[in-house]
């Protein structure tokens, strides 16, 4: 899922399709020190220093304390002093548990993310799929500063894995490869993060500037009706005289969400059907 990040290098442009591909669900950053670090750090393997501050202070206090200060204030306010004085420490005493601001990034989106919950997911594959897409959906709401570290390749902590686990497992029994499984993996990711992203920014843009979310399609028309010409943009200008942009003062914030949904789950009923009705439906054995 949206998990990690860290600042881009030179060669994220050359990674492989599958690499880039899910890079979409989040990976952890490098902090500088390549990914076998930040792996032993996602999975306590990294032992911290003898020197440091009195034996009360971990790994996962630190991630605490960061954790409530960016759903206290958001991502920006997280700095390692800011964490250092909310653990009465200092900030040097900090760098003995995480050595970084982008590590500790890669921590506490890992523990954000949390596992999912398939208790009461259905047996059929695009019900959990369905089920994933919302729940993650639900965890941007909750801690939309998820949103703000950019991801940069595939997920590695123990609870972004688990959020793979689960959307592989749900496509089991399907008649997709294994690369069509993780493609659609990180097309629904994807959607799901672009989604939050989105709403984020009009959150963002509306107390800038005064106009509600729900508002800025009609706005927007209004805007648009104004400067387009019938010769150099025909399509879209007759599109906005149709009023392509105005949404209903009771749209539902979820109906794009779901809409983007059902259109991708769609596409792979059909690439289902079109296999089954050349009887290509076995697909692999097991998942």
């Amino acid at each position: 899922m949206g998990a990690t990040g860290r600042r881009r290098t030179p060669t994220d442009g050359h990674r492989s399709g599958h690499e880039s591909e899910a890079a979409n669900m989040g990976s952890p950053g490098t902090g500088g020190r390549g990914p076998a670090h930040t792996l032993d750090l996602l999975w306590g393997t990294v032992r911290p220093g003898r020197r440091g501050p009195r034996g009360g202070l971990s790994v996962e206090a630190v991630v605490r304390a960061a954790m409530d200060l960016a759903d206290a204030e958001g991502l920006a306010a997280v700095s390692m002093r800011r964490v250092a004085e909310s653990l009465d420490v200092t900030t040097m005493s900090l760098y003995r548990y995480v050595p970084g601001k982008d590590d500790l990034c890669d921590l506490m989106l890992d523990a954000a993310s949390g596992t999912p919950d398939t208790a009461d997911w259905p047996d059929d594959w695009r019900g959990a799929l369905e089920h994933l897409a919302r729940d993650m959906r639900a965890l941007f709401r909750r801690r939309p500063w998820v949103l703000e570290i950019p991801i940069s390749g595939p997920p590695l902590g123990p609870n972004n894995l688990a959020w793979m686990e689960a959307g592989l497992a749900a496509m089991r029994d399907t008649a997709l490869d294994t690369g069509e499984r993780i493609r659609l993996l990180m097309l629904l990711t994807g959607h799901v993060r672009s989604e939050g992203q989105r709403d984020l920014s009009m959150e963002r843009a509306g107390a800038r500037t005064g106009v509600a979310p729900r508002e800025w399609g009609r706005v927007y028309g209004e805007m648009l009706g104004r400067v387009l010409a019938d010769e150099r943009f025909p399509t879209l200008a007759r599109h906005v005289r149709e009023g392509m942009f105005d949404s209903p003062p009771n749209a539902d914030p979820e109906e794009d969400f779901e809409a983007g949904l059902a259109l991708l789950l769609d596409g792979v009923e059909a690439l289902l059907a079109r296999r089954a009705a050349a009887g290509d439906d076995e697909g692999p054995a097991t998942g």
